[in-house]
Order: C-alpha cells, then sequence, then structure tokens
C-alpha cells in the first residue's frame, strides 16, 4: 500500500527518451531506465519475479475485493470502522492492479501524438495514477487509525467527528492528498513529438528536497501518526481495564453488566490490536523501499538492477495484497462473514467457536458507531465488525 518513487536517474544531466531497452548484457543503462527508477532489468524479468508479481496482482484484487463484499453484504459487520477498511481495500486493490501493466508486464506502450499523448505521458506513462492509489492507501490506514482514536481517546467527540458526511469527506481527502502529492509528475515530465520524455532534477540539493519531502510524506508522517494513536489508544485502554476492576457491582444484575462491560472492552482492544498488526505490516513492508530511495536521493551510490532493489520493490508492492489475511486470521467475525457470504457460516462458526466461544451475555448491544459506557468509552455493539 505506499510507494516510492526511486527517480535514479535524476542524477542525469540530460534528457532520457521513455523507450526502454536492454543493454548487451541484459542490465538496464543510465538511458534505458524510465524515470521512476521501476527498471526492466534480468530480475525483473525473470520467470520467478513475474511469477510473483501475478500472485500479488491475482491476490490483491481477489482479497481486497473479498473484503468489500463481505463487508457489504454482512449486516452485522457494517459499521463505521468498517466504512473505512473497506475504503482501504478499494485503494490496495486498484494498486494490485497497476502492478499488472508496470510489473508484471513491464512495457511501455506507443504514445499517440497530440493531446492524447500528453494524457497518457503525464498520467500513464509517469505511473502518477498508480502513485496516487498508494499515497491514498497510505492515508486510508491513517484515517482507520484516527477513526479509532478518536472512538476509544475521544468517545464524546465521536459521533460528530466521524459522521457519515465527514467520513466520506475524510476519505476523498486521501485521494486529494495523493493526488496533491504527486503533482511534481507534471513538471517532470514533457511531451515532444511523440515521444515521453523524463527531465532531471537541475540541482542535487533540488532532489534531496524533493527525496525528503515524498519519503515523509509517504512514510515518516504516516507511521508516526499510527503510532502515537495507537500508543495513547493502548493506554487509555489499560485505564479502563483498571476502571472496571475496581468498579463494584451488586447482585446478578450488576453481574451482568460488568461481564458484558468487560467483554466490550476485550472487544475493542483486539480490534485495535488487529490494526496495529496492520500499520506494523505496512511499516515492515515499505522500510527497505523507502530507506533506499532515501538513501539514494541524499547521494548514496544504489544498485537498480540489483536482488535487493527489487526485493524491496517486491516486498513494498506485496503490501497491498496482505491486509485480508490479517482479518481472517485475526477475526473471528470477519471469518464468520466471510463463511456467511460464501453460504458455510455454520460450519466455520462450529470450529470457530470451538477454538474460543462466545459469552452469550455479550450478544446484545446497541447500534454499533457510538458509545453506551461512559467508563470504558467503548463500541456499544459487541457485533461490530472485527470483534475478533
Amino acid at each position: 500500500m505506499a510507494a516510492s518513487h526511486f527517480m535514479e536517474s535524476h542524477l542525469q544531466n540530460e534528457t532520457i527518451d521513455m523507450t526502454t531497452t536492454l543493454s548487451p548484457d541484459g542490465e538496464s543503462t543510465a538511458a534505458n531506465v524510465d524515470g521512476l527508477g521501476w527498471s526492466v532489468s534480468r530480475i525483473e524479468n525473470s520467470s520467478l519475479a513475474r511469477t510473483i508479481y501475478g500472485l500479488i496482482a491475482l491476490i490483491g484484487m481477489s482479497g481486497n475485493a473479498l473484503v468489500c463484499f463481505v463487508l457489504l453484504r454482512v449486516p452485522s459487520l457494517r459499521t463505521r470502522t468498517s466504512q473505512f477498511i473497506i475504503h482501504l481495500a478499494v485503494t490496495d486493490f486498484i494498486t494490485s492492479f497497476w502492478v499488472i501493466p508496470f510489473h508484471l508486464f513491464p512495457f511501455t506502450p506507443p504514445i499517440p501524438r497530440g493531446f492524447a499523448g500528453e494524457l497518457m505521458c503525464r498520467f500513464y506513462v509517469s505511473k502518477y495514477l498508480m502513485w496516487v492509489s498508494i499515497f491514498a492507501s497510505v492515508y486510508s490506514l491513517v484515517s482507520i487509525t484516527l477513526e479509532r482514536y478518536f472512538a476509544i481517546v475521544h468517545p464524546i467527540k465521536y459521533k460528530t467527528t466521524f459522521s457519515l458526511k465527514y467520513s466520506i469527506v475524510i476519505m476523498i481527502g486521501c485521494w486529494l492528498v495523493g493526488a496533491i502529492s504527486n503533482s511534481f509528475f507534471f513538471y517532470v515530465y514533457d511531451y515532444e513529438d511523440g515521444t515521453c520524455l523524463f527531465l532531471p532534477y537541475p540541482t542535487l540539493y533540488l532532489q534531496k528536497v524533493i527525496g525528503v519531502y515524498i519519503f515523509s510524506l509517504i512514510y515518516f508522517i504516516p507511521i508516526t501518526l499510527n503510532l502515537v494513536c495507537h500508543a495513547r489508544m493502548v493506554q487509555t485502554l489499560k485505564k479502563q481495564a483498571k476502571l472496571l476492576e475496581g468498579n463494584r457491582f451488586q447482585g446478578n444484575e450488576g453481574n451482568r453488566k460488568k461481564q458484558k462491560e468487560a467483554w466490550q472492552l476485550k472487544i475493542v482492544q483486539d480490534v485495535q490490536r488487529m490494526l496495529l498488526v496492520v500499520v506494523i505490516t505496512f511499516m515492515i513492508c515499505w522500510a527497505p523501499n523507502q530507506f533506499i530511495f532515501l538513501a539514494f536521493n541524499l547521494g548514496a551510490n544504489v544498485d537498480f538492477t540489483s536482488w535487493y532493489y527489487h526485493f524491496s520493490v517486491i516486498l513494498a508492492v506485496c503490501n497491498s495484497c496482505v491486509n485480508p489475511f490479517i482479518y481472517v486470521f485475526r477475526n473471528r467475525e470477519f471469518r464468520h462473514g466471510v463463511a456467511k457470504a460464501i453460504g458455510c457460516d455454520r460450519a466455520v462458526r462450529r470450529f470457530a467457536n470451538r477454538v474460543r466461544p462466545v459469552d452469550p451475555g455479550v450478544e446484545s448491544g446497541t447500534a454499533a458507531g457510538g458509545t453506551d459506557n461512559p467508563t470504558t468509552g467503548t463500541m456499544g455493539s459487541t457485533r461490530v465488525a472485527f470483534d475478533n
């Protein structure tokens, strides 16, 4: 789900023709790489790499489509959190789709003349559309974290901050961030006489500035926001657990109330932990790619035909297809939702409950999306999406 641009050809002092060829030894030369650094080398042309990229595209598109299908089809999974998770799945689906033309079959098609050529050069050949979807995916993950942060840490503000209207605005904002952040593509790509040209940066200083700018927007800032918010959520949930343990209830009704609140708190904790796994997975998948990118733009010598570079690309792109697996393995309700959507709910639920039975005392709750407990500030429904 996120990306770097690896503009290794930016150090060149001449304009680079976007037509990709191979040198006699099969390695990409300085004039043979495209402007974004996804060079067509011997490694990327290998059957192993093509197979991996094909699997990433197939699993990413089918897995994220399944997430959307299940969350939209199963009523018990429709919550405010699931709205943002659907949006994340859509952005990852689009990112997985772009793997096909840019990695599985990496070649530049003939560029038409005129205005159509301008559009193709600046939007397709530059891979602008792919990076917009990747940025949208990154900030979609941030929006999920912020949604959970307000629900747990600021429950009173939650209903107004994350109404349906503002949720849609936030999702649109994720795409605007991607579109605006990558707008510099329109200045470093030019179209002349049927050829799409990459224009290198005029100075090394400007390359360093753009490199740090992209690294910060696509990796450092999102990671920092996610980790800080999750740290506050963990702290708040621990305090709520201590308060709940200290509360004294009288009689059977009081015991049932305490048991219900304890399970509600456990559910919210499980959702938070699952989303933290998603954040950590993103951080691990993109770390090699991003730090290679940063090192290159700060002046390090990077071999963009090496195995470690292509491994970092594969690992980064792979992030777009792993979230559905996290939901399945970390989330009991999502597993039930998948089973219900494909018509084998009874067998899967019997197996899942054998592993972890459902407490009957928490099956009745208020509608998901609000807070019905001022002490814990937990979500009202225990049948919320991703209750693990």
